[in-house]
């Protein structure tokens, strides 16, 4: 390939269902990525991957669609000295992948697990703008009694009441 190429990739659950349900995804997953010839045997593979994950709510634990965008960043090099596809994720930011000269195609599903894993929220939350009130506390006027001192005061009473006999 001596020109830049634009495509876009995209997977759906019949392919690959553990991977999808790993990473939470519903619908398809997409990429639109950008292949531009970086010399001799040597690719630059960029672009966003974006779709959208079933979360659990860390606040109410209701599950809620999370819409994503990702930047991807794949550097792919051909060589002899590999018998097979290698992945090098060293890099935050750039991936690389060593692929042999008589591959014709790169699996590029491990560079685009490892990115939806890392863009997941540690602690995904519904509504994260939001004043969050929790739905079991109404408030109201009247003070609550809690009825572990009502029933230590009845105990203080009694022991008050048989020392003084």
């Amino acid at each position: 390939m001596v020109e830049s190429t634009e495509k876009e990739i995209s997977w759906d659950r019949t392919a690959n269902p553990s991977l999808f349900d790993e990473l939470h995804l519903v619908d398809e997953l997409s990429a639109n990525v950008l292949i531009c010839p970086g010399g001799k045997d040597k690719w630059l593979v960029t672009g966003s991957l974006s779709g959208v994950q079933l979360l659990t709510c860390a606040r109410t634990l209701e599950l809620f669609k999370r819409p994503f965008e990702t930047d991807l960043a794949i550097e792919v090099k051909r060589t002899q000295r590999v018998a097979q596809q290698e992945l090098n994720d060293d890099d935050d930011e750039v991936f690389t992948i060593q692929m042999s000269v008589v591959e014709r195609e790169i699996d590029i599903s491990e560079c685009v697990r490892q990115l939806v894993m890392l863009q997941e929220p540690l602690n995904p939350m519904k509504n994260p703008d939001e004043d969050f009130v929790c739905p079991s506390e109404k408030p109201s006027d009247e003070p609550t009694i809690d009825l572990r001192w009502e029933k230590l005061k009845a105990l203080k009473r009694k022991m008050d009441n048989s020392n003084r006999s």
